[in-house]
């Protein structure tokens, strides 16, 4: 499969890298030069770019993506820029992090039906491992 992943900190920069590491193409954009030259060794392709920009992104093979993962964690203004860029040009599978409910619900009245919030899905596998009688080990 091939992912276009669009924010590469922290969880995007894990996600982008394990999808690698599990086989997948990858292609990171991050307007951060620095947070791009931190992966760029570990996925296929790596672009500083304005994610929020559609003229950008076209530049990108998004006919070739299987999906879209929007990662951004910093700007729920970004985030539905990237989003709404993805839309305009097509996209079909867009899988969109959203920062809170506010944001979800602006997702969902974009027709985006693939949400996620990685803090609330962590903190439940979390809660799972500490209830656990083997939590130690898993800590």
């Amino acid at each position: 499969m091939k992912y276009l992943v669009i924010g590469l900190g922290n969880f995007g920069m894990t996600l982008a890298q394990t999808l690698t590491d599990n086989g997948h193409e990858v292609i990171g954009v991050d307007s951060d030069a620095v947070r791009v030259e931190m992966v760029k060794d570990r996925i296929a392709f790596a672009y500083i770019m304005d994610a929020t920009s559609a003229v950008a992104l076209r530049s990108l093979p998004l006919s070739d993506i299987d999906y879209a993962v929007v990662a951004i964690g910093q700007s729920m203004d970004h985030s539905l820029r990237a989003v709404a860029a993805l839309k305009s040009l097509n996209v079909e599978t867009i899988y969109a992090r959203a920062l809170d409910t506010v944001h979800k619900s602006i997702l969902e009245a974009m027709n985006i039906s693939k949400i996620f919030i990685p803090e609330s899905y962590a903190a439940k596998l979390f809660a799972q491992k500490l209830n656990d009688k083997n939590s130690e080990a898993l800590l």
